[in-house]
């Protein structure tokens, strides 16, 4: 457990009744130190589209700020050593994910895109899929490991959530985790006149690369992910995000925030008003299952 925080989520398998929705999906707090679980309302959701019910402690201590003198100094991000892309991209295994994109995209575009946006795998979870989270300056942020059906291409999230990261699979202590823009690593190849295209998912992201190639293509990788902190590195590119269905609204909000901040953003209403489930993204519209 991270002893840099008094209360954590339970990282066990346990979920109970979420106090919102009613579902089993709900992940309680519990303390560092007695290993208890907290008011029973404390806690998060797993359902984050069709729910969304996440309520924090209070006087959490957060393990990326550092207290010196009664001043507070963000600490500065820890990078993974660069050969984790040589063992863990360049492998003999196929991770579930890639099996799903080869049921529907030529092997060569595939393969190159694999090596575009450097899509690992562990086994962690057999043939899980690892999105390197690489900044413009090349550091390795983060390596989210998550796992896939290779038939249909959906997520795994019974009986839990499958998502994990790197940094906690290799066991690198005080490893602080400042995320960035999946694929970011790319924009130093395009030009100020090119378009970004930022998504949620990692998956439409990769997706949508092979589908429409003229755009770059960005994932927040979390709906909560698209604000200023983690876009200011695209904000001179010419931007167009494309929030999941009921999502608009608070992206959109989000945008014109940051256009008035001098982005050059817009942000599309496209999945509004199409017959796509609550939460669904580009993906679905396209029923590429």
């Amino acid at each position: 457990m991270n002893k840099n925080y008094k209360y954590i989520l339970d990282r066990s398998s346990k979920k109970f009744n979420c106090p919102n929705c009613h579902k089993k999906s709900f992940v309680k707090y519990i303390d560092n130190e007695t290993n208890l679980y907290l008011d029973p309302t404390i806690g998060r959701c797993d359902r984050e589209r069709k729910c969304g019910y996440f309520k924090k402690p209070n006087n959490n201590t957060i393990s990326n700020i550092c207290i010196t003198n009664h001043n507070t100094i963000a600490l500065p991000p820890t990078y993974h050593n660069q050969n984790v892309l040589q063992k863990y991209c360049n492998t003999r295994q196929q991770s579930n994910f890639v099996t799903y994109l080869y049921r529907h995209f030529p092997q060569q575009d595939v393969l190159n895109v694999v090596k575009k946006y450097h899509i690992g795998t562990t086994n962690y979870w057999y043939g899980a899929t690892i999105f390197w989270q690489i900044d413009d300056s090349q550091n390795i942020r983060s390596g989210k490991i998550m796992q896939y059906n290779s038939i249909a291409g959906k997520r795994i999230k019974e009986p839990f959530n499958h998502v994990y990261w790197m940094h906690k699979q290799l066991n690198l202590p005080n490893f602080v985790l400042q995320q960035c823009l999946f694929g970011l690593h790319l924009i130093n190849t395009i030009s100020k006149t090119d378009i970004i295209g930022v998504v949620e998912s990692e998956k439409t992201a990769i997706t949508m690369s092979l589908l429409i190639p003229n755009l770059l293509w960005l994932a927040t990788g979390s709906k909560t992910h698209f604000k200023e902190k983690i876009l200011i590195p695209i904000k001179d590119y010419k931007i167009i995000a494309f929030p999941d269905k009921t999502e608009y609204v608070d992206w959109n909000k989000t945008a014109q925030y940051l256009k008035a901040k001098g982005f050059q953003i817009s942000c599309s209403e496209f999945l509004e008003n199409l017959e796509v489930e609550n939460g669904g993204d580009l993906i679905d519209f396209l029923s590429l299952n």
